[in-house]
């Protein structure tokens, strides 16, 4: 027991010297997938959904799951954590956070593989991880894939979308903005009027009450040009059509579906998606992997970040804590069409460096360099951020994943790990011998320093917590009679 509580305090001691993170491996890896939704709450970052495209249906689990990476900031360590609630296999659902006490989330829509199941709506309470089909009111439109959703204020916004259509037949793609207020659970709808008419594979983000659409597809090969981003105000029940220019011609980014878009510090950040038309044999990466858009002067550009080897991903799913941007699942468009296309890693962007950098973890724990210094929570306060380093949740004594900054560095630390393991021996030869001189019946009490049973929570983070974690706020429900609702039954979709 000794031995490992010094070999821990150790890797300890050399994550503050050399900036290294360590993340200890677990019974539970999640497998790839793509279509799957990310929803985060407090230091949670729930994955619901999706299906890995490598099987068919019959090889693959006609169950999926629902699961967390756990960010909680009281340790430095990541954790995928296994909440075992089963339901049948959806993708290219919605999900977004709601309820009275903003805890709740809410799964809508996509495609079902178990035809027999007519449920496409469920709740599930991140309080007692259960997952149940509430009885909703208003007129339940019909099921939709390839939406995305807002939440405001306890409702979810969604647009467009695709409807259901036969493996082989036209693709049927939707003009009309539903909302469903997740506190008295009803369904309503907002104006179409100036609205970008049909728009599925798009991504909205909500700055400051409006929601700014960007890229996605209004029929098969059309796609929407990255220069013209629509904004819905949400108070107001207001569309409006906006361009955006680049002050470089050759960096205006290429239209693209399957992307992911977050915001940070008054910028939308959009990673990767793919494109494809009439002439192309296969979809190709969207031009320009990484872009952003200044959402006061409506200009894009690319964010100075370290591009080497950076991932080409679509389908994925993106997260942000802080300054930390978590890319998860999806597929690696670049590969070539004979290879698995999953994407089989973690990857964190690291939106508050000068250069933006990033590192990656693979899903199975394997060992991994990382060309990034630390994983950080950058929090503001209306004078001066401050950075807390990001945690995981669990001491595991599993096996062990150490990110370096670089092979020098590891070369290094090997260095020391054999320097620390001899001056250790040689400390407890000596401790050894003063016992047996004190305690002739070899009983002398253990020396060394201890750790609690939960890990060294304070030796390597910095002292200043985070001064905003996502708050989410109540609401009271109106009183309303509820009846029963249920989704259509429809075959899968094909890709495009």
């Amino acid at each position: 027991m000794y031995k490992n509580l010094n070999y821990y305090m150790i890797l300890i001691i050399l994550s503050q010297l050399f900036n290294i993170i360590i993340a200890y491996g677990q019974k539970f890896i999640p497998e790839p997938r793509l279509g799957v939704v990310s929803v985060l709450i407090e230091d949670r970052i729930y994955y619901i959904g999706g299906d890995d495209p490598s099987k068919t249906h019959s090889e693959a689990n006609p169950e999926n799951d629902i699961f967390y990476l756990d960010l909680n900031i009281k340790e430095n360590f990541l954790t995928w954590v296994d909440l075992k609630v089963k339901f049948p296999i959806i993708s290219g659902h919605a999900a977004d956070v709601g309820g009275i006490n903003q805890d709740s989330i809410f799964i809508i829509g996509g495609n079902h593989y178990d035809e027999k199941n007519t449920n496409y709506f469920y709740r599930f309470d991140t309080k007692t991880n259960e997952l149940s089909v509430p009885v909703i009111q208003g007129k339940a439109p019909p099921t939709r894939v390839a939406r995305n959703s807002v939440s405001y204020e306890g409702k979810m916004y969604l647009f467009g979308g695709r409807a259901y259509t036969p493996v082989g037949s036209a693709l049927i793609y939707v003009n009309q903005l539903d909302i469903f207020d997740t506190v008295n659970l009803i369904w309503q709808v907002g104006s179409i009027v100036n609205s970008p008419g049909t728009l599925s594979g798009y991504t909205a983000t909500l700055v400051n009450g409006i929601i700014y659409y960007i890229g996605g597809r209004s029929q098969q090969y059309a796609f929407s040009p990255m220069t013209e981003i629509y904004q819905y105000d949400i108070v107001a029940d207001k569309w409006s059509l906006k361009k955006a220019t680049t002050a470089d011609t050759n960096a205006i980014p290429g239209p693209r579906a399957a992307h992911s878009a977050v915001l940070f510090d008054g910028k939308i950040y959009v990673y990767g998606g793919l494109y494809f038309n009439a002439d192309t044999p296969y979809d190709v990466p969207a031009k320009e992997t990484f872009v952003m858009l200044d959402t006061v002067t409506l200009v894009w550009s690319v964010p100075p970040y370290n591009s080497t080897n950076a991932p080409k991903l679509a389908y994925h799913s993106a997260s942000l804590k802080g300054a930390l941007l978590i890319f998860a699942f999806g597929i690696q468009t670049d590969l070539p069409q004979a290879e698995n296309k999953n994407n089989n890693s973690t990857y964190y962007f690291y939106l508050n460096k000068p250069i933006i950098d990033w590192s990656s973890e693979p899903l199975s724990g394997t060992k991994q360099l990382s060309p990034s210094s630390t994983i950080s929570i950058v929090t503001k306060t209306p004078d001066t951020p401050t950075e807390t380093a990001l945690p995981s949740s669990q001491y595991t004594m599993g096996k062990m994943v150490i990110v370096g900054t670089s092979v020098a560095s590891v070369l290094v630390v090997l260095t020391i790990i054999v320097a620390c393991s001899l001056i250790y021996k040689r400390i407890k030869s000596n401790q050894k011998i003063k016992r047996e001189s004190n305690n002739p019946d070899g009983q002398g009490a253990f020396n060394g320093v201890e750790i609690p049973p939960d890990g060294n929570k304070h030796s390597y983070l910095q002292q200043y917590p985070p001064v905003y974690p996502p708050v989410y706020q109540q609401f009271a429900p109106q009183q309303l009679q509820p009846h029963s609702i249920t989704g259509m039954p429809s075959p899968p979709i094909q890709q495009h």
